[in-house]
């Protein structure tokens, strides 16, 4: 479980979460809406402890996996070797197994910038789910994973991670209402 009580963060004068309080039960699934610029990134951020809060609580026992919005694949290392990047040699079998789930197994040789933008994200959600199993990660934290994505290969992506997330808690920051289907919880900023 993890629960934010009563948080605080600004940046200067501008108060991004003022009093904020959230809890989320082992398995909940949770998509976060708003509009740009509201908190969205910023929550999720402080739910994984990469922004120190001005004030309140977290409380977290859970093991971590996110996604961040930007893609961060290094540009000298093909796909494969992105996704390998963040796993123990004893697990590279997952690189291959998420890169083929998401479409992408004959994309295995390409640099960074021989891919679509579109590519370029499925790659970084391989990692993400790859890196997501091989840490037996149990709160996943995905900052919109499917943004440059056509809608019918984010609603496949979307699919692979409801199925993925099973038992898992999951957080996904997102602009699309059409994510929030399978949503327990819709958290509006």
């Amino acid at each position: 479980m993890t629960e934010l009580k009563n948080i605080r963060k600004s940046y200067g004068n501008n108060v991004v979460l003022d009093n904020f309080s959230l809890k989320l039960n082992q398995g909940s699934k949770n998509v976060v809406l708003g509009a740009s610029g509201c908190g969205k990134t910023t929550l999720l951020r402080v739910i994984a402890g990469l922004e120190r809060v001005d004030g309140g609580e977290i409380v977290r026992d859970e093991k971590i996996a996110y996604m961040f919005q930007e893609t961060r694949l290094l540009p000298w290392k093909n796909a494969l070797d992105n996704i390998r990047a963040v796993l123990k040699k004893e697990d590279f079998a997952l690189a291959d197994k998420y890169l083929s789930a998401v479409g992408l197994a004959d994309a295995e040789k390409k640099f960074p910038h021989e891919l679509s933008g579109g590519m370029a994200q499925r790659v970084a959600f391989a990692r993400f789910l790859a890196f997501a199993e091989s840490t037996d990660a149990d709160l996943l934290l995905l900052d919109e994973p499917f943004s440059a994505l056509d809608r019918e290969t984010a609603t496949k992506m979307l699919e692979l991670l409801i199925e993925f997330s099973v038992g898992k808690t999951l957080v996904l920051v997102t602009h699309d209402e059409s994510d929030i289907a399978f949503a327990d919880n819709v958290i509006e900023l």
